[in-house]
């Protein structure tokens, strides 16, 4: 298969499939889930169904004497709110691999290798399928705190990005990933086409005595290059899950501050996934009434984008109207940054919003080149295999 990147359509929420193929096998990567129980099985037509497309995209494999388990390389939560992680405790399995039964796959639960989080796991959860996230990452925190043997077997592999005060995440270096770091090694797979820039959180954000879930999220880009010689990147996607003006506004100073945006092209963009859905967040503060002028910091980010740049609000179906998120007014501050107004896509009326479908970008050496209808369901058949290590270029 075509390395692609893949945005469900979940309304105001986040689902995205990064897969990329070297050397005969497919690393997926997940970011984010909202896996509505309403959804599946096309019993409600608008509302596209994300469990099926996974069960027919995702790679399969043998776990104990169980034939044919769902799995993912890589699942990245950006944060943990409940548009990020619908559907989670139901849909992915939690506990040691060891364990995992045939009633488990009957039940359609995925296997995630190499899990990626932020130190917020280990504050206090907001919604259900948070406190089961939460829960597995410190299952999994604690087998490598005390260097179980048990510690990189898939399942129980981990990456935390960033770093806080919390004194039961020392000592963990080893999987620690922080903001100016690239990242090249995926479920312990060296991979030459396809690298990851961290972006954020930073430290400030995460021991703020009261933490806005949405500045602490995880920020990085997505980078392609067409092949391994290559020195230049054919595609890359911007994923900044909530993160709003302030956020992105330290992520540009510190990015510049140590040259990443021309030593790495680190603020570069040819997709960037809307912040916040489409907030005005990204813009300014909220009510956009009372702040209506978007503030330079994220125009000047948005001015990073190179030829033909797409942006993709995954929200609902954008109106004129009040309504934040998705805002019309932010929708047009993003338009007039575009070539053209087609290319701001939004995943509910993509192709209509009567039955919305994923949108797919196939990544060729040419830069990324949206699929046609029929790659939303397209199936990965790829040898399986066996979290992460990165090339420090700190920004502290």
């Amino acid at each position: 298969m075509s390395n692609q990147i893949k945005h469900y359509p979940v309304d105001n929420g986040d689902q995205g499939l990064i897969s990329i193929e070297e050397n005969g096998y497919t690393t997926n990567i997940m970011v984010d889930c909202n896996i509505r129980d309403s959804s599946k099985e096309g019993n409600t037509p608008e509302q596209y169904d994300v469990k099926g497309d996974l069960t027919k995209t995702l790679k399969k494999r043998k776990v104990n004497d169980v034939e044919g388990v769902l799995y993912t390389d890589i699942f990245i939560l950006t944060h943990g709110d409940d548009d990020h992680l619908h559907g989670f405790e139901k849909n992915f399995y939690q506990g040691d691999p060891k364990n995992y039964k045939k009633k488990n796959m009957d039940d359609g639960e995925i296997l995630i290798d190499v899990l990626w989080f932020s130190p917020m796991v280990m504050g206090t959860a907001t919604n259900e399928d948070e406190k089961c996230f939460n829960k597995e990452a410190k299952r999994r925190i604690k087998l490598h705190r005390d260097k179980d043997s048990a510690k990189n077997l898939p399942g129980n592999r981990i990456v935390i990005i960033g770093y806080d005060g919390n004194e039961d995440l020392n000592g963990l270096d080893l999987v620690r990933r922080i903001p100016g770091e690239v990242v090249t090694r995926f479920n312990e797979r060296d991979l030459k086409t396809f690298s990851i820039f961290i972006h954020s959180p930073y430290q400030q954000h995460l021991t703020d005595e009261e933490v806005d879930k949405n500045r602490v999220s995880v920020v990085f880009q997505a980078r392609f290059k067409s092949s391994e010689t290559s020195t230049d990147y054919c595609t890359l996607a911007m994923f900044g899950g909530d993160a709003d003006h302030k956020a992105w506004e330290t992520i540009l100073k510190k990015t510049k501050k140590y040259k990443n945006d021309i030593k790495q092209k680190a603020l570069n963009w040819d997709i960037l996934i809307a912040p916040h859905h489409c907030s005005w967040t990204f813009f300014n503060d909220c009510p956009q009434k009372e702040n209506p002028d978007p503030v330079a910091s994220s125009l000047e980010f948005l001015s990073y984008r190179r030829k033909s740049g797409k942006i993709v609000a995954s929200s609902k179906l954008i109106k004129d109207n009040d309504d934040n998120p998705p805002h019309y007014k932010a929708k047009q501050e993003y338009v007039k940054t575009l070539e053209k107004e087609s290319d701001f896509l939004n995943t509910a009326n993509t192709p209509n919003s009567s039955s919305p479908e994923p949108i797919v970008f196939i990544i060729t050496p040419n830069g990324p080149s949206k699929a046609p209808k029929s790659a939303a369901g397209s199936a990965i058949t790829s040898a399986g295999g066996t979290g992460a290590v990165g090339k420090a270029i700190t920004q502290g």
